[in-house]
């Protein structure tokens, strides 16, 4: 049986509340069943991502992100090449494996056509399991962010607010 050609990644420590928004969205992802389209709950594996990644026309990341300049709350959106630059952004522990894993594909000639990734700013990254009130209630956004990008790749998906 062949791979899906699109992978759908959701990064994150769940331990960590809002740590675990990228694990969530690509919960609520997985739930609309979308043709050609695999979900993954990468948690915080980083390189060892490497096999899932292989062999796919795109990969879309989904995780908590830190960046200059934005809020709590707020979505980023990255291309490739905002997922290859460390310094301009700040996952957790799993962004060096990440990148890693993306850069390793690409050296060996199988690099998916489509990468990119859809953030959103946490509100806190304290220890407990499961999101803030506050990231609950944006989680929507998230995945319907992650939606508008998988449509633009020619994925079908419901129409979504």
């Amino acid at each position: 049986m062949s791979r899906a050609r699109f992978l759908v990644l959701g990064l994150g420590n769940e331990l960590f509340t809002d740590e675990g928004l990228g694990v969530e969205a690509a919960r609520s992802v997985d739930a609309l069943g979308l043709d050609d389209v695999e979900v993954v709950d990468g948690g915080t594996l980083g390189i060892g991502l490497l096999p899932e990644i292989d062999d796919r026309h795109g990969v879309l990341i989904l995780d908590a992100v830190v960046a200059a300049g934005t809020v709590p709350g707020d979505l980023v959106s990255l291309d490739r090449e905002d997922l290859m630059r460390s310094h301009l952004l700040l996952y957790s522990a799993h962004q060096i494996g990440v990148q890693e894993a993306l850069a390793a594909i690409d050296l060996a000639g199988r690099a998916p056509e489509r990468v990119g990734g859809i953030g959103m700013v946490p509100f806190s990254l304290e220890t407990g399991y499961g999101l803030t009130a506050e990231a609950q209630d944006r989680l929507p956004q998230l995945v319907s962010a992650a939606l508008d990008v998988l449509a633009t790749w020619g994925v079908e998906v419901p129409t979504h607010a």
